[in-house]
């Protein structure tokens, strides 16, 4: 894999240390601040690289974000063996970053067996080349960029076009706070299902915290913001650098917690994966 700053194969690419043992680089997502979904992405990879059987693909993950990670310095990913079993594979994986554990992982990997099948329906959105496009991060002054390869891309590697208005408090409809994106990586992947999952993983976060406070984005400035827990499931081939609809909703905020669930439907409207993210919400504390 290239080394360059604005490949993001880069963005999955870990160290091997020693049997089941991982280090990886994260760029920032907010300030000096690790952004969650290349760490989930991340230990997915390491959690896969120990599944052996090219038959096993994940099928689900469940991550809990414990610390923030800081930004320059390396994430060492820990993984656990609990089961290979006749059809799945379970691997638990630790993000470990100055002794102190930032993210805990369990993934499951499985062989595709046959069985019923029914789905939702995609809805009917416009195409993703009619609507503006959003790139996250937002692009850096030029001498930003070159104190901080590691942290932002010279180019966008992903882009990402909100059906609805990106900025605007999102309003109920039919009893229901939805909204939809496309969203793609704009770089070719390699046809392997764990490097497109793990890419599908790293998108999978951009949204979720803004979709479940697009119901009071008039409060942003007054609530604390962070991931708590992401859970993933994957129901058919994924390729994340082609457009997928991500359909989003929010379903409640409580608590000082928000939940928010998405869709990613391929371009001939297979649902190939499902995503719910819970987010602290509160207000903030003085």
């Amino acid at each position: 894999m290239s080394q360059a700053p604005d490949d993001f194969l880069d963005r999955l690419t870990l160290t091997t240390i020693d049997r089941d043992i991982f280090t990886g680089i994260c760029h920032s997502g907010a300030p000096m601040r690790a952004y969650g979904g290349q760490i989930a992405a991340q230990s997915l990879m390491a959690a896969g690289t120990t599944v052996d059987d090219p038959l096993r693909h994940v099928h689900s993950l469940h991550g809990y974000f414990l610390r923030p990670g800081r930004t320059k310095e390396s994430i060492t990913y820990l993984v656990e063996r609990p089961r290979d079993g006749g059809s799945f594979s379970t691997r638990i994986v630790r993000a470990v970053q100055n002794g102190e554990t930032i993210f805990m992982m369990t993934a499951s990997f499985a062989v595709s067996d046959p069985g019923p099948e029914h789905q939702f329906t995609q809805p009917t959105v416009a195409a993703p080349e009619t609507l503006p496009g959003s790139h996250l991060p937002s692009a850096l002054p030029t001498e930003v960029i070159e104190r901080r390869r590691l942290d932002y891309p010279e180019e966008p590697l992903f882009e990402l076009h909100f059906v609805e208005a990106e900025n605007e408090t999102l309003q109920r409809i039919d009893g229901r706070y939805q909204r939809t994106a496309w969203v793609r990586i704009t770089q070719p992947l390699p046809v392997d299902p764990l490097a497109q999952a793990c890419a599908l993983t790293y998108l999978s976060d951009l949204t979720m915290v803004t979709t479940a406070l697009a119901p009071h984005h008039d409060r942003r400035d007054e609530l604390q913001l962070a991931s708590i827990d992401h859970a993933m499931w994957f129901h058919s081939p994924v390729r994340a650098d082609q457009w997928l609809l991500f359909a989003q909703d929010t379903p409640v905020a409580r608590a000082g917690h928000g939940l928010a669930r998405g869709l990613f439907y391929d371009t001939s409207g297979v649902l190939v994966a499902s995503v719910v993210q819970e987010s602290l919400m509160r207000d903030r504390r003085h």
